[in-house]
């Protein structure tokens, strides 16, 4: 008899957990997502009006449905800083051969993909008297298959000349990975071999095998940016250049290479660069939105689980883009306009349903993620609930194209949340395929909460054509697919709230 009983109650509970699931209407959730992505916002860029709108907004949905602030001073904002582009200054650039001399234009003739820049405006960043010029290739170093730019020449203190691509790159039977590009390819990777070989600039011309120069100059000039590096990595426009590439025979020497794949580099004597940099970081202030859901027990309130998601996007592209040349508004539907527009109904939800969080919920919207995750850090330092009382963390970043799946992942880290996770899945009607995957380490706003010990599980329902592209607009979303991922990502938050005991957390393997 006793354990009919104690069966039966198992029962009641399971069905009356899955008729608390809460029901997200997908119109609600899709009314958010066009809001944030609308061509309006532009992309949602750091230290742009259109984010600080996107904030506003935010902290109204949080405050509509009954939360209590938690940022600073009894606001809802958490302000930090961050860079978000470049104060440019006087810029020079010149490249002399032979009696004959180029003088370059930024943001018309050439720009920096990379540079040391400085945070004092009016500074040089960067300074190249003369600098003696070699010529290397593609620069390219692919030792297993007995290839390299640099074996033969030193460019120790001296500016290092290279063309894009590579050679052979539309060869199907080249040994260079036939007409995939090989991960050397990119320019972070030949900047940092130059780097290696002791060079002080990297200049980059578009290789002569692609009729049209790819790079788009006049980007810079709308949107000045550049990743902060210890020598300049310059893209010179090929028109400019190309008196002096026809002098040095250049183009030639790349037709050989893609022949044989022999290097055929060397020092271009008699020339030499002259670059003044002028780069300062400029700093704007961004805002963290957060929100707080005191739990219903007096005891376990002290401690809190956080779900959390980025709001911020990468505005015209720029380098943060997959189409770097493209200056075009990137909308982040997806990216992560879901996400965001998720927390805000699971808010909603969780404030209707408070005696089910025992334990307090904190939601919290990032600002800073493509540029670091700088906001979930910055939340880390200076969180409504300390960190030591916060055990566990819930992270949606993109989960708006779930057609029927999607990935979990940082259960490694807790394996007692699996029991968690399986209900949770149960009382939301099993409606979702969980894969056990995710966007990689080190990806989204769960690794800062992870670096501060706390159990991190991520929401995302995968990478498409549209990631970090123009083409990531609010039409392509599953609005349904997005409802079913927040109730998932509540009902685990429910579980958490709850449970006796804190999840363990196991340190990553390194």
């Amino acid at each position: 008899m006793r354990r009919f009983v104690l069966a039966l109650a198992v029962l009641v509970a399971a069905a009356s957990a899955a008729a608390l699931a809460p029901d997200f209407e997908p119109d609600r959730l899709l009314t958010h997502i066009r809001f944030l992505s609308s061509d309006e916002m532009k992309g949602r860029d750091n230290g742009s009006p259109e984010l600080e709108r996107a904030a506003d907004y935010i902290a109204a949905q949080f405050k509509e449905a009954g939360l209590r602030p938690g940022g600073d001073n009894g606001s809802w904002f958490q302000s930090f800083e961050l860079q978000a582009g470049l104060v440019v200054g006087t810029n020079r650039l010149s490249i002399e051969s032979e009696g004959r001399q180029v003088s370059l234009t930024l943001g018309t003739s050439y720009y920096p993909l990379a540079a040391p820049i400085n945070d004092t405006p009016g500074k040089p960043s960067a300074t190249l008297e003369k600098v003696p010029i070699v010529f290397a290739g593609y620069g390219l170093a692919v030792p297993a298959l007995g290839y390299d730019d640099y074996a033969k020449v030193d460019v120790s203190n001296k500016a290092v000349l290279i063309f894009s691509h590579e050679p052979q790159e539309r060869d199907r039977n080249s040994r260079f990975n036939g007409t995939r590009a090989m991960p050397q390819t990119t320019l972070e990777a030949k900047a940092s071999l130059a780097r290696s070989h002791g060079a002080r600039a990297l200049l980059v011309v578009s290789d002569p095998s692609h009729q049209t120069d790819e790079a788009q100059y006049s980007l810079f000039k709308a949107d000045p940016d550049a990743e902060s590096q210890p020598i300049p990595v310059l893209r010179i426009r090929r028109d400019e250049m190309q008196p002096l590439i026809t002098a040095w025979g250049l183009d030639a020497a790349a037709a050989q290479i893609d022949r044989d794949l022999m290097p055929r580099s060397r020092a271009l004597t008699g020339s030499s660069v002259t670059y003044v940099e002028n780069l300062a970081r400029n700093r704007r202030t961004v805002r963290n939105v957060v929100g707080v859901l005191p739990g219903s027990d007096p005891q376990k309130s002290k401690e809190a689980v956080v779900i959390g998601a980025h709001y911020d996007h990468v505005g015209m592209g720029g380098r943060l883009s997959v189409t770097p040349d493209v200056t075009e508004i990137h909308n982040g539907a997806d990216d992560n306009a879901s996400g965001t527009s998720a927390v805000m109904e699971m808010a909603r939800a969780a404030v209707a349903q408070r005696a089910r969080f025992p334990r307090t919920l904190v939601f919290a919207t990032f600002a800073g993620e493509e540029r670091g995750l700088l906001g979930s850090a910055h939340y880390t330092t200076t969180p409504p609930i300390p960190m030591a009382n916060t055990i566990g963390m819930l992270n949606l970043d993109m989960v708006g194209r779930a057609n029927g799946s999607v990935d979990i992942s940082g259960l490694e880290l807790s394996p007692s949340m699996e029991a968690d996770l399986a209900a949770a899945s149960a009382a939301s009607g099993n409606e979702l395929r969980i894969r056990r995957e995710g966007p990689g380490a080190g990806r989204s706003d769960d690794s800062s909460f992870i670096a501060k010990r706390v159990p991190a599980i991520n929401f995302f329902t995968g990478f498409h054509t549209d990631y970090h592209r123009p083409g990531d607009d609010w039409e392509k979303i599953d609005a349904r697919g997005v409802s079913r991922v927040a109730s998932l990502a509540l009902e685990l938050a429910a579980r958490l709230a709850a449970r006796p005991e804190r999840p363990e957390f196991v340190p990553p393997k390194r």
